[in-house]
């Protein structure tokens, strides 16, 4: 499966292969013909849970209240012409204003940014908006075949028992330009034949060839439009608005968590850490700057351990604060604050290295680089980011979604984060603590499990991430990933997309691996 996650690699496949109309049983059945075609059962058995856990969380709209799509197209679409729907949702049961995630082909011509495309209200549960596009490709006539217009409609307040999110695909064809053109309709008789062609539609054709006899009687009656009283023809104009059917976002609305109903006591913290029972430990922060240097003053201390004379001597080569990070509106500034000096990336920081791309594997920072420094630091910085699929405006309602479940509002730092694209940093150490402390700068979430998608790394080996944290109205919450049974909080074990606040003294369980959460302690505080 090409180094992808054979879960979601399966769970895709048979979505795609079963349509939108999922059943549980039916799932089962396609599942167990894979299974006995090779897949292993370990990777069927979760690919099924996911499918029941999200089948499971769909919410039955009650009757009457399901939200309607018209769309006027005013004139239908034709090959190298503008083309501008007008889409009305009509949700008279819906307060909140509609979130729209418009996808246009990316083979026609359109504006993704396009002002046009807001819903406007035009009366209590009535919003409009226009999708403009042009039947070009890059300024050209585009080719016959199927186009795709995806639209996405979410809701943040719904009725009591609604779906949030709903969703339609419109399939645009085009025709050859012959058959466009209509075709020619020939029709040969002989001496003595009748013709009847009495209501049928002959504008559809472009040519229209009849052949007969002096005997040969043709009836054209109503063919080319009947007449009116005036005697002017009878055009018949086609239609041009049409109603699409909105279904519910299945694999969204089961995305949806809950709350813990067992434990809703929630500490307020703004640092934390998991203390796992094999000695490795994982500091947690939440904030835009940190310092890091040799003084216990910083954020994080950085110093050569376990403590001896030598390793206390190449210490003081680390300054009392070496250097600054800090989230900003554009990326990430790492400023020197040191006397020995900074490389980043064997390059070395003059005053800032500002860094804007995140999607690289790792950044490497050395602290102690001028010649009177017998030994350098080393660590290695890694960022995590949003997937390069997902949509700003999407993740941004999605946060707002779990700032509401917890009765909180986005901070700043998550919305600055989300600006910038970028959920955590980690740094590791490359000395005699590697693999055993770490330092995670959480800004959004972050996940857990043994890939290298996820800022908290177990030990043993598992083949999908188990949870996700995240940091909400200044607390932590820990929510297992779907299809997920093997994540327990204080020995109970939690349901996929339940969300749990961590408090300190927590004992977590991640399938075979305990952990403590608490109060964040280096490990060089431990003597």
């Amino acid at each position: 499966m090409n180094g992808a996650d054979p879960v979601t690699t399966l769970y895709d496949t048979v979505k795609r292969m079963m349509g939108s109309d999922l059943e549980l049983s039916a799932v089962k059945d396609q599942l167990d013909v894979l299974e006995q075609n090779g897949f292993p059962a370990e990777v069927v058995e979760q690919v099924y849970l996911k499918f029941q856990d999200e089948l499971d969380s769909q919410e039955q709209m009650p009757e009457g209240y399901a939200p309607r799509l018209l769309v006027d197209w005013c004139e239908l679409p034709r090959v190298g012409h503008q083309v501008r729907p007008e889409f009305s949702l009509i949700c008279p049961f819906f307060n909140s204003k509609p979130e729209l995630l418009i996808g246009v082909d990316e083979d026609l011509d359109h504006d993704p940014d396009h002002a046009m495309r807001r819903p406007q209200a035009e009366e209590i549960g009535l919003w409009t908006f226009t999708v403009p596009f042009k039947m070009t490709t890059e300024s050209m006539d585009c080719r016959p075949g199927r186009y795709l217009i995806d639209v996405a409609i979410s809701f943040r307040d719904v009725p009591s028992g609604c779906p949030r999110f709903f969703r339609c695909k419109i399939r645009l064809n085009v025709p050859d330009l012959a058959a466009e053109d209509g075709g020619v309709l020939e029709i040969d008789g002989d001496g003595q034949s009748m013709i009847n062609l009495q209501g049928h539609d002959l504008k559809q054709f472009s040519k229209v060839v009849l052949k007969g006899g002096e005997d040969s009687v043709i009836n054209l009656a109503n063919a080319f439009g009947s007449a009116n009283d005036d005697g002017s023809a009878d055009q018949q104009q086609p239609k041009t608005t049409f109603e699409y059917e909105l279904k519910i976002d299945s694999e969204k609305q089961g995305r949806l968590p809950v709350l813990c109903q067992q434990n809703q006591e929630r500490s307020r913290l703004k640092k934390g850490a998991f203390f796992f029972e094999d000695g490795r430990r994982v500091l947690i922060f939440t904030q835009k700057r940190l310092e890091m240097g040799r003084s216990r003053n910083n954020d994080i201390v950085l110093r050569f351990l376990p403590k001896s004379e030598q390793n206390n001597a190449d210490s003081r080569s680390i300054s009392r604060t070496h250097f600054l990070l800090e989230l900003t509106s554009e990326g990430i500034d790492i400023t020197d604050k040191s006397g020995s000096g900074i490389e980043v990336n064997q390059s070395v920081v003059e005053s800032v290295e500002k860094i804007r791309d995140f999607y690289a594997d790792t950044t490497d920072i050395e602290l102690g680089v001028t010649g009177s420094v017998n030994r350098s630091f080393d660590l290695e910085m890694v960022t995590f980011t949003p997937g390069r699929d997902d949509h700003p405006e999407q993740l941004e309602f999605w946060e707002e979604i779990y700032c509401e479940l917890v009765g909180g509002r986005m901070s700043g730092l998550s919305r600055q984060s989300l600006a910038v694209g970028l959920n955590a940093i980690r740094f590791d150490r490359k000395d005699d603590l590697a693999d055993r402390e770490s330092y995670l700068l959480l800004t959004r979430e972050v996940l857990i499990g043994s890939s290298n998608e996820c800022g908290i790394v177990l030990a043993k080996h598992v083949p999908r991430p188990l949870a996700a944290l995240r940091y909400i109205n200044s607390s932590f919450w820990l929510e297992p990933l779907p299809g997920i049974e093997n994540v327990q909080v204080e020995e109970a074990v939690v349901k996929p997309k339940t969300m749990v606040p961590l408090t300190p003294g927590m004992r977590v369980q991640f399938g075979d691996e305990v952990a403590t959460f608490d109060h964040p302690r280096q490990t060089h505080l431990d003597d």
